[in-house]
Formats: C-alpha cells, structure tokens, sequence
C-alpha cells in the first residue's frame, strides 16, 4: 500500500528507484501522504526524529558517511524553517540531502491558515535546488511533468557535486488516505550518467612544467575524506624538494612526509626565515580549512599563483590570490600531475620540515610541564582514544585544539566546519555512529552538549557512541581569542555561562555518566567510557575557566619564542 496522493507515492516510489535507503520523518500531519509513501517501502528504513533541527543534523551525519543521499520529512510551517542551519552545513561541506517538505495548498498563505507560511523556495540560498511539486497532477502531462522533477531533485543531491536539495510538496485534505500501488500511473525512471572531467593534455602539460619549474611549492588540503590513491600521489608530490604538502585533522590526510599540525609549526615561522618559507605557488583542494593562523599568513604573503582544484566550486579565493580555478576533481589532478612533475632545485620542503621538526620537540617539551587543562586533556584524548574508529569534533574549541597533535592509528576526523556552528555536533554525530555502526566519539564543550541536547532524545542511539564533554565553564575560546578577552565586563555575553547541571541532563536521558576534573580520575574515565555499553556513554570532563586559556597562551608564545631562537 501507499499514499493516495500521487505526488507522494511516486517520491517514494523514485527515492527507492534511485538508491536512496534512508528517510529521517519528523512527525505532524501535513506530511501524513509522504509518511504512509515512504513507510510504504520496504525497502527505504525510516528514522522517526521528532526535533526538526536535530532531525536535519542527523540525516547529515548519516548522508556523510553514507556519501548516499538521505531523505529527511517534515510537516509544513516552521518546522521547515528549522532545517535551516543542518541544510546550510550540508550545502557547504557538500553532503547530499533530499528535504522533501509537505505545504499547504499556495492559495492558503497568507489568509490566516495555520502552518501555511511563505514556504516555497524558503531554503532556497543555501540549496543546489528548490522545486515546487504540483499539488494534484490529474492528468497524464502534468504526472509526467512531475516524475521529470523528481528525478531531476534526487540526480542534483549528487551531481556535479553533492549538495542539499528541496522538494516542496502541497497536499490538500484528506491527508490519510491509502492506495494500491498502480503501475499505471507511475512515471519513468530517468537514470544518471557518470562521468568525470579531465585536464586537456595541453593544459595538464603547463602545470606540470610550472611545479617542476617552481621553487616553492605549497600544498594545501582542507576538509574531506580522500582515497588512498590520492594520498599515494601526495606522498609523492612530497618527495619533491620544491613541495610541501600540509593538511589538518579534517582533511584526513595524516604521514610522516606532510605538515599535519600548521598551527603548531607555523610558530616557527620568524623575520629570518619567512623568505625560504613563502610559497610561489599555493595549491589548494578540499573543503574548509580550520587553522586561522595559515589564512591570515597566506593573505599576508599573497603567493604569486593560487591554483584552487575543485570539481564544482568555482573561484574559491579563501587567500585573495587565486589565479587559476581548476574544476576537475582533486584525485584526477593529482594523477596527471604526478605524472611527469619533476624536481627542482630547492630546498623548501626540507625548510618546512626543519620548523616542523622544532615545533614538535619544544610542543613535547612544554606539555610535560603542563598542568591540567583544556590543553593536557586533549593530549590524553589523542592518545587514549581507541586507533581505526571516528572522531567528531565540535564547534569551535575541540576543532582548533585537535589541530596542534599528531595523528596517528587510522582515526578519521569530522567537523561541522561548513559553516562552524555549535548548534548541531551532537546529532551529526548521533546519525553518523547510527549509519556506520562503528566506535564514534564525540568531542564538545558544555555550551555545545547544552545546546544540543534534543539530540540524545532519539530512538537511534548507538551504544558504539562514545561523548566526551569538555566543561571549562562557558565559550572558554572567547577567553582566548583577541577582542573579548580586553573586555572582562563582556566576556558573560560572550562565553554564555550556564547553571546547568551536565550529569543531571545526561541522567535524564538515561545514560552511562563519568565524571574527571584531574589527570588520575581522566585516565580512569576513560577505561570507564570505552568499556561496552548498552546507550551511549558520556564523560564529563571539568577544567579550570581561568587556566586553560592562560596556558595555550603560554604554549603558543613560548612555541613561538622558540622559533624566534636560532638552531
């Protein structure tokens, strides 16, 4: 069986056509069609998740790990509208979600109907498309006009790149009706054609000749998960004396040959080796980078030739010098330039990894004397937390720390770095371990945990999902950063300290809780977190307010005066 509205049962009947295996429902009535069409399906597994917003971030973290699109349906009004910051992040970090959103007949808005708002291309800058369904296709022309939009909306979630798009379905009453499935009145299904650009031989040939004519090569990955292929064609760029590839935890390109910590080993960079530092040419490739020290730095240096390698992103010029935009996907580029780049002379790679080498010992060095601190947890957690599993990092503080440790034991790393928001970490990372079924961690901070707590009210928890919240009393990255740090009368609109009790919360969601606030009762939290659990378990780790920020300030200047001294 199946809805008896058309529109509904051919979305369903599509969705399944075209692969798509999941559909996260937020509950309500307007949507009741789509409901009945999806649950229909035996062969699309439905995810009842009743707070939109969380629902949105959770179909995120499924869709990313999936790298499939899932379908995520809500009822009409403002339920819509809370989709908004999940749909933003999946449009930038490029994941593939089908929001299909059920509306109120057109000629209801704005005459004082309940959940009848201006609903219609509501999402529409932040979607790759937004298309309006008819409301009852009699007849064969507009049935089939139809089917040729839906086809359409599932195709855009993945091609030419991933991305979110809306489909905004209006229903008129009777709502609950059922149907036989009618092979009659079912559309075509319109299959997409895979293909993959290149670089033209002559094209290809004058960038191989400017990387090995170049003296100064820098590589920069951002965000992504990348095939081995890929990382062997790095590994070999690296090789290259004129290269130096850097990349960040999110950018999940972890080897002994890269640049792994850039905010670490840029402290290094000083007024007498700037110059041999410098690149001539900057490639870049993948989604957001975290570190703000290699922005400002790139800006400042303003590297004379900015290749950006993109397969759909057009002029991304994150470092105001971009001078060639190259749409083809970063694993072809690195796979035609590799095959002829030569070496130059120079020794710049080797320069890198000078200043990388002597960050890293003084970073040694300086965290044996650390106390604990936001700083010292994070170099028990990189170490602790169990090798070949997930890592989901919060917005903003576990983002930025994790960056200045090296990453070893086959972690991957995510972040909601699309448009960094603190709003939904809990729930990408509740519906990342719920599509992958492997060991995930989280790492937030309490405002972050707070904020998202809806997220712990679902029927799909994982008990492989491990949470660590790191509770340094507030938005303790406003302690730090420039600005609100000079303005103390300030800092509570900035850092929005809570009385919340963190174990009461966790309690009220039935799940295990562990408490540390020092070194010793850490390491035993931790061997209490990672045993096996039948819910997710939560450690709720608590530091000073006041000391964590003065001892990355600390670690950070004497890096720096390090790199100031000569070898």
């Amino acid at each position: 069986m199946t809805s008896d509205h058309f529109v509904a049962a051919e979305l369903a009947r599509l969705c399944a056509a075209k692969g798509v295996r999941h559909a996260v429902v937020s509950p309500g009535s307007r949507s009741a069609p789509l409901v009945i069409a999806f649950l229909g399906r035996s062969d699309i597994s439905c995810a009842r998740v009743i707070d939109e917003r969380s629902a949105a971030f959770f179909a995120l973290g499924m869709a990313q790990q999936l790298h499939a699109p899932v379908a995520l349906i809500c009822t009409s009004g403002s339920a819509v509208l809370n989709y908004g910051p999940a749909i933003a992040e999946a449009f930038y970090q490029r994941v593939p979600l089908l929001v299909i959103t059920a509306d109120r007949p057109a000629e209801w808005v704005d005459q004082g109907e309940g959940q009848a708002i201006r609903q219609q291309d509501v999402l529409a800058l932040h979607m790759k498309r937004s298309i309006q369904l008819p409301r009852n296709p009699h007849d064969e022309l507009a049935r089939w006009q139809c089917g040729r939009l839906i086809n359409e909306a599932i195709d855009a979630t993945l091609l030419p790149v991933p991305g979110p798009v809306h489909v905004n379905v209006p229903f008129a009453e009777p709502l609950y009706g059922r149907a036989e499935h009618r092979e009659a009145d079912q559309g075509r299904l319109i299959a997409p054609v895979m293909t993959e650009p290149f670089i033209l031989p002559d094209h290809a040939r004058w960038l191989i000749g400017q990387v090995s004519a170049c003296r100064k090569v820098m590589v920069l990955a951002g965000q992504g998960l990348w095939s081995e292929g890929l990382k062997a064609q790095l590994k070999r760029l690296a090789t290259l004396p004129q290269v130096t590839v850097h990349t960040e935890a999110t950018s999940n390109l972890d080897d002994s040959t890269f640049i792994t910590c850039i905010d670490r080993a840029i402290e290094g960079v000083n007024a007498s080796n700037e110059h041999d530092l410098r690149p001539d040419l900057l490639i870049t490739f993948g989604g957001a980078v975290v570190s703000k020290r290699i922005k400002t730095l790139l800006r400042k240096w303003r590297p004379e030739q900015h290749w950006n390698v993109d397969a759909g992103q057009r002029h991304h010029d994150t470092y105001q010098s971009l001078t060639h935009d190259i749409a083809v996907n970063p694993e072809i580029f690195f796979a035609q330039i590799m095959n002829g780049a030569q070496a130059s002379e120079s020794i710049y790679g080797e320069a890198w990894r000078m200043v990388d080498e002597r960050m890293r010992g003084t970073h040694a060095r300086l965290l044996v004397r650390t106390p604990f601190c936001d700083l010292s947890v994070f170099n028990t957690l990189n170490d602790r937390i169990p090798g070949d599993s997930d890592v989901h990092l919060a917005n903003s503080t576990p983002a930025r720390y994790a960056q200045l440790f090296d990453r070893v034991r086959g972690i991957r790393w995510f972040s909601n770095r699309g448009t960094s928001g603190i709003d939904g970490c809990t729930s990408t990372a509740v519906g990342a371990a719920h599509a992958t079924k492997m060991l995930t961690t989280l790492i937030t901070g309490d405002i972050a945990f707070c904020y998202d707590s809806n997220a712990l009210w679902n029927e799909h928890l994982s008990p492989l999902l491990k949470i660590i919240v790191i509770d340094n009393g507030g938005g303790n990255i406003f302690r730090y950063i420039d600005g609100p740090d000079r303005h103390p009368e300030l800092l509570p609109w900035f850092e929005a300290p809570h009385a919340r009790s963190i174990e009461k919360l966790v309690r009220s969601f039935d799940l295990p809780y562990f408490h540390a606030n020092d070194q010793p009762s850490l390491e035993q939290g931790l061997d209490q977190l990672y045993r096996t659990h039948d819910r997710p378990a939560v450690l709720h780790i608590t530091t000073d307010a006041q000391l964590s920020p003065k001892v990355l300030r600390d670690h950070f200047k004497q890096l720096r005066e390090a790199g100031a001294t000569p070898a």
